[in-house]
Formats: structure tokens, C-alpha cells, sequence
């Protein structure tokens, strides 16, 4: 008997079932071995192609629009959410990006080249004829067979199932994936937890119970059995300090290859080191994660945590090493709480357009990026899957956001406005819908304008009400603050106590982003908060900048201290 075949949803950043589907080429020949391959989304086909009727799921947080059958789509929804609670086996919930818009998740089991349109075959096969003549080194181009798209505050996968081999206990949530959740979270985390957790991931096995992470390697095999077999081998860690420091920090110290290649592998070590040691250590690991995610971390940040400091911790990492390269950790889930029920049901015409569209939407941003010359028909799929519905009389507020923003990717501001002002309107939960309502309405108001012409409160209204709402929609964006935060700058009244507090909110959630620090800082001092402006300024000044920012931050750093010394 040959051994048992496994499906085909190869997910690289969301799931992996075993053997990947293989990526249907759109172009005649290969690419070159040396070229960087373009992957574009598939297209769904037209309803008019396929007869295969569309099914729909709702449950933890996550839409499923399906051309599946019940059984498989169940199947795949149950071991998604049973992933996603072993997940917060490891990491906690709070650790996590929260998102208020259900994910989307589309399920197709029809031939992959079925959904090459032939404008988008024929734009491919003029790349693939273009590549052949540039010179050596240049991409091909590749449908994907499965692939996760991401916007700022919601996120969309696709698969392609091949049912007759489909398994749901194999499929796993995959490195990348998890990097993800966890860069997305606000206040940002810090990078030795997000990469040593997205470093030990690929080692952990969901499928057996309980909970197993394999052996690491260190370094390299021959470094990580010398280590196994002698526990009194040399070993080279990095200094807690440097293990631990703040991004900014580490842009500015050395930047060996073999120094990196240490610190990636003692990232991992350390979270290694606290699931496998469990109770109190493990609780102080995820303490200190949080703590570190709101400022800096430092040795006295640490050992409140940890109840010992820095030189301890290099010790007890060292001491761990040959343990790690040589025994597995069992964590046991515990009593996980009951699935909900999963009731598939036939699509209604709204639940197709807002889930098909919200995927076509998210793929004009990623093949504007990449092939910018296959966007076009993208951009056309995702406008009629949208206005057929709207054309019928749909006015869910969750479509008209979803036509808007379809509409903003476009660059078509004056087309999204009236479907972004109806879908706010009627309280749609959708945070970047009111930001970019809140954009095209604050760049009408300053067009013509010298940057320097303060507005009444009356003018700047329309602005800050949908950035408020906004505030009271997760995931916070950072985009929304900065906004906020130059519509105050330009108001000729002061904020009250509590818009002054909104704005030091920002500040606190996004501290190590300087583009939202600045323009909070500029606001506050403006309106007379100089004490308050110059520490925002001094908490994100360490953090990478483009120029124009730098700039600001420089110019306004001297002016605040030139205003302390007069006061002196």
C-alpha cells in the first residue's frame, strides 16, 4: 500500500497542508533558475463560467466563502480554528493583532488555470517573451495556487483544494503567518520575541498531543551535535543587553554576519528556554514581552520581571543550549473551550460580492507592486464583482466600504467618496474606511490653501469625527493619528483634555514610529504642551526616519529647547 497522500492547500503565509499545489504557469516556458519569480493571485472565474454554487461560513472571527463542498469547507473551518487556538496555547491572545473586520477566507477546488483571464494570459505571455530577452537574472511570472493578501486592518487568504486528498488534521498555521499576527500587534512587540518565536515555529508539531517543539539548531548541525554530545563545548551568546536591545540600537552596533547568525538563533533559545521551563519563568517571559513593548527594555525592566538580572540570564541561556539542541518540549494545551458550530450555508448574492470582492480588492495593491502592467484587469474583476451587487441595490454598509476602498486602491479618491460617506454613515466597522474618508476630506479642505492657514474647528469637524470613530476600532492605525494629529496642528482652538489625551495615545501605541510622533509633537507644542511635545519627541527620536521627518524632528527639538532656556 503506498503511503497516504495529503492535500493541497499550501498557504506560504497562512496554512500548509503537506504537498504544495503546483503553481499553474501562465507564461510557455519556465523562468530562469536565476530570476525572481512574480507569483500573482489567482482570479476567480466569472459566475457565468462556472455553475459550481458558492457556500458560506461564518465563525471565530473569519468568513469562509466556498467552492467546496459542506463537508470539506466544515473540515477546513474546524482545523483553521482549532490551529488558531493552539496558537494562543503558546502565545497569548493579548500578544496578537486584534482585528474588529472578519478575516476572508475563499475556498476553491476547481482547475487552478481556469482562473487566468486572457487579458492576464496574454499580458504574461508578453512578460515571459520580455523576460527572455532581458538579461540574465530577470523574474518570470507564476499564478499562485494559495496565497494570504493583507491590508491595514483586516487580512484575506485563498486556497485550492484538492478534496479527494484533503486531510484537515495535517493542516498547520505556518511561520510567517504567525510573524504576522504578531508585527501587526499595538503596541509593536519587540523584534527578539516576533523573530525568535517566528525562528522556533517551524520546529513545533500541532498534530500530536501534546504540543511538540523539536530539537533547535544552533548555528549549524555540526555546532548543534557537538553541543548535544558535550555539554562543556564552547558556545558564543551575546550579552543580554545586546540579545535584548531596541531595534534602534541594534541598527547603530556590529553588524557581523556571524553576529547575526548568534542572535537569531539565541532569539529563539530564549523563548525555547521560558516555554520549556513553564510557570512562573514562563509568565515573567511574557511580563517582560509587555513591558518591553511599551518602552525600552533595560536590565532593571528585566529583573522585575525576572527576579535576577542580565548576567544571570546569559548564564542560564548558556546552561540550557545543550538541552535544547538535544530534547524535545511537550507543552500540554489543556482543556481547549468547544469549537462553535459551523453551519454552511448556500451564499447569498451579498455574502459572494463582499468576500469575492474584498479578495479582488486586496490583489490590485499586490500586482500594482509587482507587475504593475497586469493590474488593469485585476482592478476590472474586483469593480465588477462589486457593482454587480451594488447595481442590484445592495447598500450593505460593508460592501459600500469595500466598493470606496476598491476605489482608493484605484487612486479614484472622487469614486470612492460617496460609497466611503454612505458605508460610514451607516457605522460599517471598518477603521481604514473612516481614515481615508477622513484623508479625501482634509486634502479637499487644504486644496489651494498655503500650508500655514489655520482652520476653524467647524471646517476641521468632518475630519476628526471619522478619525475618532476610527479610534474606536481595532486595529489602531498609525495613518489615523498622524492625521489627527496634523488636523489639530492647523485647528485655531486648542484640543480639550480628552482630544489631548487621543493625541498622547497615538504617541504611547506608536512610539517607536516617529512619522506619528512628529506631527503629535508639533500639535501639542502648538497649542502650548511643549513639556508634553518635547517627551514624545524624545521617545521616538531613536527610531529610523525618512529625511523629511528627521528633518522636522531636529527643527523642532532646538525650537522646544530654545523656548525651556528662555523660560530659565
Amino acid at each position: 500500500m503506498t503511503p497516504r497522500r495529503v492535500a493541497a492547500i499550501h498557504l506560504a503565509l497562512a496554512l500548509s497542508l503537506g504537498p504544495p499545489v503546483r503553481p499553474v504557469c501562465a507564461a510557455a516556458t519556465a523562468p530562469p533558475a536565476t530570476g525572481a519569480v512574480v507569483e500573482l493571485p489567482p482570479m476567480l472565474v466569472e459566475e457565468s463560467v462556472s455553475n459550481v454554487p458558492w457556500l458560506y461560513l461564518s465563525a471565530g472571527g473569519t468568513e469562509f466563502l466556498s467552492r467546496c463542498s459542506a463537508g470539506t469547507t466544515r473540515e477546513i473551518a474546524a482545523a483553521w480554528l482549532h490551529q488558531q487556538q493552539l496558537l494562543r496555547v503558546l502565545v497569548p491572545d493579548e500578544f496578537l493583532v486584534q482585528m474588529d473586520v472578519p478575516a476572508v477566507f475563499v475556498l476553491y477546488s476547481q482547475d487552478l488555470a481556469h482562473t487566468v483571464s486572457a487579458e492576464i494570459q496574454r499580458e504574461l505571455t508578453a512578460h515571459s517573451t520580455r523576460d527572455r530577452d532581458a538579461p540574465r537574472g530577470g523574474s518570470g511570472v507564476n499564478i499562485a495556487p494559495s496565497m494570504r493578501l493583507a491590508d491595514r486592518d483586516m487580512h484575506a487568504s485563498i486556497a485550492y483544494v484538492d478534496e479527494a486528498l484533503f486531510d484537515g488534521a495535517t493542516l498547520r498555521i505556518a511561520a510567517s503567518h504567525v510573524r504576522y499576527l504578531l508585527k501587526g500587534r499595538v503596541p509593536e512587540l519587540p523584534a527578539w520575541l516576533a523573530e525568535g518565536l517566528e525562528r522556533a515555529w517551524p520546529r513545533a508539531d500541532f498534530v500530536l498531543d501534546p504540543i511538540t517543539l523539536a530539537p533547535m539548531e544552533w548555528l549549524d548541525p555540526r555546532e548543534s551535535d557537538e553541543l548535544a554530545g558535550d555539554r562543556a563545548h564552547p558556545r558564543a551568546l551575546l550579552p543580554a543587553g545586546e540579545l535584548l536591545a531596541p531595534e534602534a540600537v541594534r541598527v547603530r552596533e556590529n553588524q557581523h554576519a556571524r553576529r547575526q547568525q548568534i542572535r537569531a538563533a539565541q532569539q529563539e533559545l530564549f523563548f525555547r528556554w521560558a516555554v520549556a521551563a513553564g510557570g512562573a519563568t514562563r509568565d515573567a517571559f511574557w511580563k517582560f514581552a509587555a513591558r518591553a513593548a511599551e518602552a525600552p527594555a533595560d536590565e532593571a525592566m528585566f529583573e522585575s520581571c525576572f527576579g535576577f538580572d542580565f548576567a544571570e540570564l546569559r548564564d542560564r541561556l548558556s546552561d540550557h543550549l545543550p538541552k535544547a539542541v538535544k530534547n524535545f518540549v511537550w507543552i500540554a494545551p489543556g482543556r481547549l473551550p468547544p469549537l462553535p458550530r459551523l453551519e454552511v450555508e448556500a451564499a447569498t448574492p451579498n455574502q459572494i460580492a463582499r468576500v469575492r470582492g474584498e479578495w479582488e480588492r486586496l490583489a490590485i495593491g499586490y500586482v500594482q507592486k509587482r507587475l504593475p502592467s497586469a493590474r488593469d484587469p485585476y482592478l476590472a474583476q474586483a469593480r465588477r464583482t462589486l457593482q454587480r451587487a451594488y447595481a442590484a441595490g445592495d447598500r450593505d454598509p460593508r460592501l459600500l466600504a469595500t466598493l470606496g476602498l476598491c476605489e482608493v486602491d484605484a487612486g479614484n479618491d472622487a469614486g470612492a467618496r460617496p460609497h466611503l460617506e454612505a458605508a460610514t454613515a451607516g457605522g460599517v466597522v471598518r477603521p481604514r474606511a473612516y481614515f481615508e474618508l477622513a484623508r479625501i476630506r482634509f486634502a479637499a479642505l487644504r486644496h489651494g490653501t498655503p500650508e500655514t492657514k489655520a482652520f476653524s474647528f467647524t471646517e476641521l469637524a468632518p475630519v476628526m469625527q471619522p478619525l475618532q470613530r476610527t479610534l474606536t476600532q481595532a486595529p489602531p492605525l498609525h495613518e489615523a493619528f498622524t492625521l489627527l494629529a496634523e488636523a489639530w496642528a492647523r485647528c485655531d482652538i486648542a484640543p480639550s483634555p480628552a482630544e489631548f489625551a487621543e493625541l498622547q495615545l497615538g504617541a504611547r501605541l506608536f512610539a517607536r514610529q516617529p512619522t506619528v510622533g512628529y506631527p503629535t509633537a508639533l500639535a501639542l507644542a502648538r497649542h502650548g504642551r511643549k513639556a508634553e511635545a518635547a517627551a514624545v519627541l524624545e521617545a521616538c527620536a531613536p527610531y529610523p526616519a525618512d529625511e523629511e521627518t528627521r528633518a522636522g524632528l531636529t527643527r523642532l527639538r532646538t525650537e522646544l529647547a530654545a523656548a525651556a532656556a528662555d523660560r530659565e
